[in-house]
């Protein structure tokens, strides 16, 4: 992953998914139980969605929320950045 990303999308490959949300998850799992959550730089750029400078449960949320509606909308999908801007 070089330094262009697509938020969300902590593996980089070019999708956000279940595999995003479940590595931000066990990631964060691991920081909130005092662990080194295994993160390079470029995977917790794409990771921190709201750009709060912490990845957490929020992150976690968006990036969830983010991929049911992505699963369910066919038309006019809006990026990430977007989506999260209405809620």
């Amino acid at each position: 992953m070089d330094d262009q990303f697509l938020l969300g999308d902590v593996n980089g490959d070019k999708q956000i998914n279940a595999v995003d949300v479940l590595s931000v998850l066990a990631y964060y799992a691991l920081i909130f139980t005092d662990k080194d959550g295994d993160y390079n730089q470029q995977q917790k750029k794409p990771a921190d969605v709201n750009n709060d400078g912490a990845i957490n449960a929020v992150d976690v949320s968006n990036i969830l929320a983010y991929y049911a509606y992505v699963s369910t909308t066919k038309e006019n999908v809006a990026a990430l950045e977007e989506y999260i801007k209405t809620k």
